[in-house]
């Protein structure tokens, strides 16, 4: 916090106990300490009026089990960039990436994900997301058919 560590504290205290003298160091430690009560008591009384007037609760275990990430406007723009090359495909009726046709011959018999993206920042893909022309997923559908047939 602030760059403070224990060994910092306990040096100002020992300063502040020279500078005081041992007469006032402990009516300014009273002081310190009933400051640090009322800011506590203002920051918690601020929490739970913002709480009562929002009508959401401003836990932080709650915000974090949030996705805040979707409002990312990068995640926005390129999911939107996604699903116009998905309809170009569907259009064309040709997969607009050769990549793709080569990733789906690596399609396993019972895979779920596909794994995508460099060895450094791979990402999962759900194959039931895909589109229905995608050729990774006709392969995956493909490979469970000819395995249950």
């Amino acid at each position: 916090m602030f760059g403070l560590t224990f060994e910092k504290l306990f040096l100002v205290a020992i300063i502040a106990g020279f500078v005081l003298g041992p007469q006032r160091l402990p009516g300014y430690a009273h002081r310190l300490g009933r400051a640090v009560r009322t800011l506590r008591h203002f920051v918690d009384s601020t929490r739970s009026t913002a709480e009562a007037e929002m009508g959401v609760p401003l836990r932080r275990s709650e915000w974090e089990s949030l996705d805040l990430k979707q409002y990312d406007p990068r995640r926005i723009v390129a999911d939107a960039l996604r699903e116009n090359d998905a309809l170009r495909e569907n259009d064309t009726g040709t997969p607009a990436d050769p990549d793709l046709v080569a990733e789906a011959a690596r399609v396993r018999p019972g895979q779920k994900y596909l794994i995508t993206g460099p060895s450094s920042h791979p990402r999962r893909v759900l194959i039931e997301s895909l589109p229905e022309n995608d050729p990774r997923r006709i392969a995956s559908e493909t490979s469970t058919r000819e395995n249950a047939c």
